[in-house]
């Protein structure tokens, strides 16, 4: 099944909340670091596919007014 742009974008954001939960659990440092750098990495991909997602309905916006 193939994933909207808008369920991966909600389901990084909430992949990164579970890692930062963990990371507020976790007493070990490396795997703390690890947790830390995860939700990270899911928050900037969740932020990259929205700026896409924007770019993609901007360029169907204006494809549509042209058209006119």
């Amino acid at each position: 099944m193939a994933y909207t742009l808008e369920q991966q974008i909600d389901d990084c954001y909430r992949r990164a909340e579970e890692y930062r939960q963990l990371y507020h659990q976790s007493s070990n440092l490396n795997v703390r670091e690890s947790y830390f750098i995860t939700t990270m990495h899911l928050t900037r991909l969740a932020d990259n596919l929205r700026s896409q997602l924007r770019r993609k309905d901007r360029n169907e916006f204006e494809a549509q007014i042209s058209r006119r």
